[in-house]
């Protein structure tokens, strides 16, 4: 899919999410990055950061993801039309934000 994609983007964030299905976390923080250096447009930086939240995340880093998820947010409000998906990562933010006011109320869980 990536070599012969000419544009690396979307394939690199869907073979990203592949990895996180695996579990393969190194691979695809690995990927994420290399999309992040391909992203161009705040829409787009806001989109990978919003995957970077979902894969820490699902890595039970709350704390780290809520970090993601409000930059996507606060990226996606800086451009026309993507109100949609700022709701979206601000919904992922305060569930990022219980889930880490859980994990301290709960120690060890």
């Amino acid at each position: 899919m990536l070599a012969e994609s000419t544009d690396r983007f979307r394939p690199l964030l869907a073979l990203a999410l592949a990895y996180q299905r695996q579990y393969s976390w190194h691979e695809a923080a690995r990927l994420h990055e290399e999309a992040l250096q391909l992203a161009r447009t705040p829409a787009k930086e806001a989109l990978v950061r919003h995957h970077i939240g979902r894969r820490l995340f699902e890595e039970a880093r709350f704390r780290d993801a809520a970090a993601e998820f409000e930059w996507a947010r606060d990226l996606f409000r800086s451009t026309s039309k993507r109100e949609g998906l700022a709701q979206a990562s601000q919904q992922a933010l305060d569930r990022a934000r219980e889930m880490t006011r859980k994990a301290w109320e709960e120690p060890g869980k």
